[in-house]
């Protein structure tokens, strides 16, 4: 196995799975059964794991494989609006249809996925307790070593090209490039009256400004150690040009 994309909801996942999908033929897309349940990779059967990348919301961060993980963060504001967006006007969720931004919001503070970023990305103990998959407990010296990525919505490019050298140095050539960003809402966000609305969710959202902000400046320690990388920015932002997608090819197992 190549690669594991760790699939935080409403963080540009869909296009990383739109190349995966096109640079893995046999990507496997797993979910857990249980909406919310996380999944740990001993949970995934034998048999399903002979394939060159795996991509899941729910899936725990791994130690002890040889995989390339990856994972992308966004500004919580932003994601949150995203979310708002997508479950309000898009899926149409009946509980939901007429619940304003605030409202939401007020519904996310209280919720289990406060801070989901930050517990997304912590290594989880697994139990039957369902809240026990979404405590935060994150290991910095293991999501930012060579086995981890971060990257961030707001640099996507960057984080790509990043994810391309990483997997260079293990021998591993794919193409990152993509035609267009998939999902964004960033026109979204403009039509909305977003006043006092950071204060409002960030609160909620500590651990995740936190670790947004350490995960940029990791990104330009990586940058700044690659003599080269204006290059592979010029070449890769070339490479988008031409780039386009293929119909998927693989479902979504529900274990």
């Amino acid at each position: 196995m190549k690669l594991i994309h760790i699939h935080g909801f409403k963080c540009a996942g869909s296009t990383v799975e739109q190349i995966l999908n096109r640079e893995c033929p046999n990507l496997l897309k797993v979910e857990s059964s249980e909406s919310g349940k996380r999944l740990f990779y001993e949970d995934i059967p034998s048999n399903l794991l002979n394939t060159d990348a795996i991509s899941s919301h729910l899936l725990s961060p791994l130690k002890g494989v040889e995989a390339l993980q990856i994972s992308l963060l966004r500004n919580p504001l932003d994601r949150i609006v995203s979310a708002w967006k997508f479950e309000t006007k898009v899926v149409k969720d009946s509980k939901k249809d007429n619940i304003t931004l605030r409202g939401y919001i007020e519904n996310y503070k209280k919720s289990l996925v406060s801070n989901y970023q930050s517990k997304l990305l912590s290594f989880q103990e697994k139990s039957d307790h369902f809240s026990s998959g979404w405590s935060v407990s994150f290991d910095l010296d293991y999501l930012f070593s060579e086995n981890f990525f971060i990257g961030t919505v707001d640099r996507f490019d960057e984080s790509m090209v990043l994810i391309e050298n990483r997997l260079k140095k293990r021998g591993v050539e794919i193409d990152m490039s993509y035609p267009s960003k998939q999902n964004t809402t960033s026109h979204i966000k403009n039509k909305i009256n977003v006043n006092n609305l950071e204060r409002f969710i960030y609160p909620a959202a500590d651990s995740d400004i936190w670790l947004l902000k350490y995960t940029n400046k990791k990104i330009d320690q990586e940058i700044n150690s690659i003599n080269n990388f204006e290059i592979l920015m010029e070449n890769f932002r070339l490479r988008c040009k031409t780039s386009s997608f293929v119909e998927s090819h693989s479902d979504v197992i529900y274990i």
